[in-house]
């Protein structure tokens, strides 16, 4: 039995088919195994490469948005603090704004009642003036009319006088 060697018998073209075939599925498989081992490492170190130029590139990336970032916080404190200021002129603002209406219509009660009474005098005085100017211009022109009648009588009178005499 030591002399046994290993001895394949192949009943017909299909078994010697069908182990070839495994026999280069075999290899094959390797081959592609070793293939892909070595695009695997190419993949690794491209990726990793890339990796470690991302990371030289964001973080100073990563410092300046820091920096900006500290910097927009910095003017948005400032930035309240001027809306706050703001918020107290504008609130002074209202109540002044209130207090002058408060006073307008204090003042439009005192004074706003003794005007209208001395208008409302000054417009009676005026019409009445008015009016008695007005009776006393009539008054003159009766007068003169009267007196033109007057001397219109006087003058027939005369008239009549004269033709008498004559």
């Amino acid at each position: 039995m030591p002399e046994e060697t290993l001895a394949l018998e192949f009943n017909d073209g299909w078994d010697l088919f069908a182990a070839l075939a495994g026999i280069g599925i075999l290899i094959l498989s390797v081959v592609l195994s070793f293939v892909l081992i070595s695009l695997r490492n190419k993949i690794v170190v491209k990726a990793g490469a890339t990796l470690d130029k991302v990371d030289r590139e964001i973080g100073p990336l990563l410092h300046n948005v820091n920096t900006t970032v500290t910097s927009v916080n910095a003017n948005l404190t400032q930035v309240e603090g001027e809306l706050e200021k703001v918020g107290t002129i504008t609130g002074n603002a209202a109540h002044i704004s209130s207090n002058v209406a408060n006073i307008t219509s204090l003042v439009t009660a005192a004074v706003g009642s003794p005007l209208v009474k001395v208008a409302s005098l000054g417009f009676g005085l005026r019409s009445a003036v008015k009016k008695r100017s007005q009776e006393v211009d009539e008054e003159q022109v009766r007068r003169m009319v009267e007196a033109s009648k007057q001397t219109k009588r006087e003058r027939k009178a005369a008239r009549k006088a004269r033709k008498r005499n004559k």
